[in-house]
């Protein structure tokens, strides 16, 4: 099998070291940088590498899309003429509709596209903070639809499994937004608001460690989570809203100085936090 990794920075990188042995595959490797296609091979996480996306995707059983997702679209839109006739498509992105929207009617004849997102990351990026052990123990979403070969929706789960995710669960593109907007989306959208607030400048001898854990996420690659928060609108400003009402039924059982209220609010969510987010 000849795999064509597309971007190898933190996740296309962490995916190429992983899939070493493969169905004896061959990996090809694409990136926009020629150091990092050098240092990639250096260190045997891929077997070639050209920055030409028609070189990589020519001769690919399966091609892993590991760009930003609308850099994902026009990749496919510029080299689709070079696309082996029968391969799978397969991604990274944190969106999926935007996805099937946009890639599905690019793709020529027989070429399948299987939506995936890998539940795992880093504060930093790019391929020199790329590990093997990124996915270890990790969730692994599939959002495939009514158009794709039971058989590559059964290869992209393999391919889950063997980079190391222990959790694949299938859903639709549509669920998958939906709930990405809560679990990621909105915990970013919390972090940046905190570090927007002034009070951060007073802040630094004044906390236990709760607010450096809540806004662990706020240094932030803008480039990406801006075209994230966009591509998901509807769902995230959903999320906000959801968010906002919370915030004002404890904002309003404060300054009425409800402590009722107040236990009520904080013994749901206790109750909630143990039933959901507790191995």
């Amino acid at each position: 099998m000849n795999i064509a990794v597309i971007g190898l920075g933190l996740i296309g990188g962490s995916i190429a070291r992983r899939l070493k042995g493969f169905h004896s595959c061959r990996i090809f490797g694409c990136d926009t940088d020629s150091r990092t296609l050098l240092l990639a091979k250096a260190d045997g996480a891929i077997d070639e590498g050209s920055c030409d996306g028609a070189d990589a995707v020519q001769d690919a059983d399966l091609i892993i899309l590991c760009l930003y997702p609308k850099n994902n679209v026009d990749f496919i839109e510029k080299y689709k003429d070079s696309i082996k006739p029968g391969a799978l498509i397969t991604d990274v992105s944190g969106v999926k509709e935007f996805m099937v929207k946009n890639l599905l009617p690019l793709l020529p004849e027989g070429v399948d596209f299987v939506g995936a997102h890998p539940m795992a990351g880093r504060e930093v990026g790019g391929y020199q903070s790329s590990t093997d052990t990124l996915f270890d123990g990790a969730s692994f979403i599939i959002t495939p639809t009514r158009k794709n070969r039971p058989e590559n929706i059964a290869l992209v789960r393999e391919l889950a499994e063997y980079i190391g995710c222990t959790h694949v669960v299938t859903t639709s593109p549509r669920e998958h937004d939906d709930i990405i907007a809560y679990t990621s989306q909105l915990m970013h959208v919390v972090a940046v608001a905190l570090c927007d607030s002034p009070m951060i400048e007073r802040s630094r001898f004044f906390s236990a460690g709760s607010l450096r854990d809540c806004t662990r996420v706020a240094v932030i690659n803008e480039d990406m989570w801006s075209e994230l928060f966009t591509e998901n609108k509807d769902a995230l400003s959903e999320r906000i809203d959801e968010m906002c009402q919370s915030l004002e039924r404890i904002n309003s059982a404060v300054k009425s100085g409800d402590t009722e209220e107040l236990k009520r609010i904080m013994r749901h969510s206790s109750s909630q936090k143990l039933k959901w987010l507790m191995d």
